[in-house]
């Protein structure tokens, strides 16, 4: 029998998969902070919307619509222009989440169905476990998503997050009913020159590739790199002009330690999850820039809007 190909449009990713996921197939995309999961997941939808007439939905749990679109501007993707176009639909369900699982998956389902989308994002399934206390709960959950996941009839790329150091893939959801599991690693190798790695775990129906990939976050998006460039002197510059803010892509990036209140120390810890630039940290949320650099919301968005001012050169 042959299977339907859904292409991903992602450089170099498709042709790991024989030509894309497989129709109707729900793929787990796991990954440590900074690994490029969001934007995995929405170059695939836009790619869908703009490429192959494909409408999709993408699910805001864990930020908001406003956070989100502004970020994807970055790679030059206008959702918004789309969703005017009635090609995707972005759901803001992060204030909602608490509402019900049942409740959020038929407004989900309710937009799936008016849009006609045949591809699917939810963002994330991490955002929707947190408060279930008991696994027994979880598990519900669970099959609760696949029945509802199944009855869709789209690819559905549901995000894992996973904690830095965890070795499991998220909750157990991975031995139970995902199509494809799709690993994203970030590492700093032997010259602690920070890189991002990605594995096909699984893959139904499908010859994929058991090696790991390289791959960059660009000014264009998610880019599988070249294996036979990755260790040369080219490319080691380059990502050493992109830690020193000299370029990256097609486009100029501002270092981040001349960002007002971003010192070495700061600067050092937003590389290390892949926030390597002004205009990097000027699409952060309060919240995760708090978190990570354990400082009040409040200072976050100060240090948000000195490089946002620092790029406009206000």
């Amino acid at each position: 029998m042959i299977i339907q190909r859904i292409p991903t449009g992602i450089p170099k990713f498709d042709e790991l998969i024989e030509g894309g996921f497989p129709n109707n197939s729900m793929i787990l995309l796991v990954g440590y902070p900074g690994a490029g999961k969001t934007t995995f997941s929405a170059q695939f939808l836009y790619n869908g919307a703009t490429r192959h007439s494909a409408r999709g939905v993408y699910v805001c749990f864990a930020e908001t619509k406003e956070t989100f679109l502004r970020n994807m501007l970055r790679f030059g993707w206008d959702f918004e222009r789309l969703e005017r176009e009635g090609r995707v639909a972005i759901l803001d369900l992060s204030v909602t989440r608490e509402a019900g699982l049942q409740k959020n998956l038929d407004t989900i389902m309710e937009t799936m169905t008016n849009l006609d989308a045949s591809r699917l994002v939810i963002d994330s399934f991490s955002a929707i476990s947190m408060g279930l206390k008991e696994p027994i709960d979880i598990r519900v959950m669970i099959h609760l998503l696949y029945r509802f996941l199944k009855k869709a009839s789209c690819v559905s790329i549901l995000i894992i997050d996973q904690p830095w150091g965890a070795s499991s893939l998220g909750e157990g959801i991975s031995e139970f009913i995902a199509d494809g599991i799709i690993h994203l690693e970030t590492y700093f190798d032997e010259n602690e020159i920070f890189r991002r790695r990605l594995r096909i775990l699984k893959m139904r129906g499908t010859n994929h590739t058991k090696t790991p990939h390289e791959y960059e976050i660009t000014s264009d998006g998610f880019v599988i790199l070249d294996k036979r460039i990755i260790k040369t002197e080219k490319e080691d510059f380059e990502r050493y002009a992109m830690t020193e803010g000299i370029f990256s892509g097609h486009r100029m990036l501002i270092d981040l330690t001349k960002v007002k209140g971003i010192g070495a120390k700061r600067a050092e810890r937003l590389r290390a999850i892949g926030i390597v630039s002004a205009e990097d940290l000027a699409g952060a949320t309060p919240k995760f820039l708090a978190d990570t650099l354990r400082i009040s919301e409040k200072t976050a968005s100060r240090l948000i809007d000195n490089a946002r001012r620092l790029i406009s050169g206000k």
